[in-house]
């Protein structure tokens, strides 16, 4: 089960990072960068379709449930927490 949710934050992680690549920024271009940007993105049609933000908003909401998921199950597969794997030196 462990195995089979990892893998599948795997591919989350991957897809997600290339759909945030393929979309455009609000200030696309150098203009933006020295904040001349502003004044035509006041009349220009928002950036990026739709299902592109959908799409990232539902690949992060995996991410986040996945990374959960993750984390509840390694704690209780392992059930043993970091200080007690350490041994103690006895003076």
């Amino acid at each position: 089960m462990y195995e089979l949710i990892l893998g599948l934050h795997v591919l989350i992680c991957a897809v997600l990072m290339i759909v945030i690549l393929v979309q455009a920024g609000k200030g696309a271009g150098l203009s933006g960068m020295f904040g001349g940007g502003g004044q035509d993105a006041l009349f220009s049609a928002p950036s990026g379709s739709a299902f592109m933000k959908k799409l990232t908003v539902g690949l992060a909401v995996g991410f986040v449930c996945t990374t959960l998921f993750l984390t509840i199950l390694h704690t209780r597969r392992s059930g043993r927490s970091v200080l007690e794997r350490v041994p103690v030196q006895q003076q």
